[in-house]
């Protein structure tokens, strides 16, 4: 069984804004659905924009990085592995976060941080105060990792997201049903 997520969450820029969005096309048309055929109609029509919204979550919210001193939490989609800092060897970026484990494989990241570009200055002004290091979703993980107290001997964890699942489940059970009846 995977641990519980940890606090510190590493998303997709912009993910939950897209994930708002959707759900608010797929409310306007349920309910235009709703108005204009009735609650059967509409209850018909609802599995297939049900199931977009659910793949908007899917690749955009659920596929995060969160991580604590005891180690991180990878989800990639529906499949979700814990890794206790022990085990992680590098931490790296290319397209995408790339975690080196002790074992010589790589996990890479779908969701996770990345590296900001660096503020642009307009003339005449001078850098802010702040430690951009401390903005860095890498810094921040090798911070993370360095300061860890993770058990050597602990294992890694794979699981998948069981309640993702059982939403699409119903979804497509929804929507066979659905197809079966308009026949």
């Amino acid at each position: 069984m995977v641990t519980a997520r940890p606090p510190r969450a590493f998303r997709v820029t912009g993910a939950v804004v897209l994930l708002v969005l959707c759900s608010a096309v797929t409310v306007a048309l349920l309910v235009d659905a709703l108005v204009r055929s009735g609650p059967a109609n509409a209850a018909l029509l609802a599995p297939w924009p049900l199931l977009v919204l659910w793949v908007v979550y899917v690749f955009g919210v659920a596929s995060d990085v969160r991580a604590d001193l005891t180690g991180l939490r990878v989800q990639n989609l529906l499949r979700r592995t814990w890794l206790p800092w022990a085990r992680v060897r590098t931490i790296a970026i290319r397209w995408q976060l790339e975690l080196g484990l002790d074992d010589a494989t790589t996990l890479v990241a779908f969701g996770g941080p990345a590296r900001r570009r660096p503020r642009r200055i307009g003339p005449g002004r001078t850098k802010e105060t702040g430690d951009e290091a401390t903005e860095d979703g890498i810094a921040a993980l090798h911070k993370l990792r360095l300061e860890s107290r993770s058990d050597p001997a602990s294992t890694i964890e794979r699981g998948w997201d069981l309640p993702a699942i059982a939403v699409l489940l119903v979804l497509i059970v929804w929507a066979a049903i659905a197809v079966a009846v308009t026949r």
